[in-house]
């Protein structure tokens, strides 16, 4: 993937918000919604597992204990400073059998057979098909992949807020009225849930490779 318009602005966004990308998080409350969607992934031991655009690592740790030391862990994140906060994490934890690839989804060297994929508030790259098909091809058959984020709320008047909401964390609003669009051309979409907490803003959907 060449590094063009969008790529260079997402780049740009996230060395601007990167040290404070966790605090932003729990002042908006979503990270019940990181919980939701882990708890559909249902990680299990010895699985490898790949957090696609993994940002600050905020889901590695959950990740990594869910699929114990037989499993793997791979975390992929383009952006240098999302990542080095991502490092900073494990190294404090000492989760050095977390593997983390400096890289676009688009261009990632993803392990072979991935049990599971998981897309959490990565709106970028769930509107790339490209990403989404080099994921989905690394998804063993049986596999699954489970994406969250935020789309248009249920109420009209509400949906400029959301959109201007996201615009610091995104290059493109393209797509916010269904997300996982591009994931559900090329897996089976088996659960759509959108939150009533957030009056249908935040989503969470199951999708299987067969």
């Amino acid at each position: 993937m060449t590094a063009g318009p969008s790529r260079r602005s997402s780049l740009a966004q996230y060395r601007e918000h990167a040290r404070s990308y966790d605090s932003s998080f729990s002042v908006v409350s979503v990270r019940p919604v990181y919980r939701r969607a882990l708890r559909r992934l249902a990680p299990r031991p010895g699985e490898t597992i790949v957090d696609v655009a993994c940002g600050t690592g905020l889901n590695l740790g959950a990740l990594r204990n869910a699929v114990g030391p037989a499993g793997r862990v791979v975390g992929v994140e383009p952006s240098p400073d999302m990542l080095a906060v991502a490092r900073a994490r494990l190294a404090e934890r000492g989760w050095g059998d977390v593997e983390l690839l400096e890289a676009a989804a688009e261009d990632a060297e993803l392990p072979e057979a991935v049990d599971a994929a998981l897309f959490s508030f990565t709106h970028d790259v769930l509107r790339s098909p490209v990403a989404v098909e080099r994921v989905v091809a690394a998804l063993r058959p049986g596999g699954r992949a489970v994406a969250a984020g935020s789309m248009d709320p249920w109420l009209a008047p509400l949906r400029p807020l959301l959109r201007r909401a996201s615009k610091p964390y995104v290059t493109t609003l393209e797509g916010l009225d269904q997300p996982w669009s591009h994931l559900a051309q090329r897996l089976t979409i088996e659960h759509v849930e959108r939150l009533p907490a957030y009056l249908g803003s935040m989503y969470v959907v199951t999708a299987g490779k067969t």
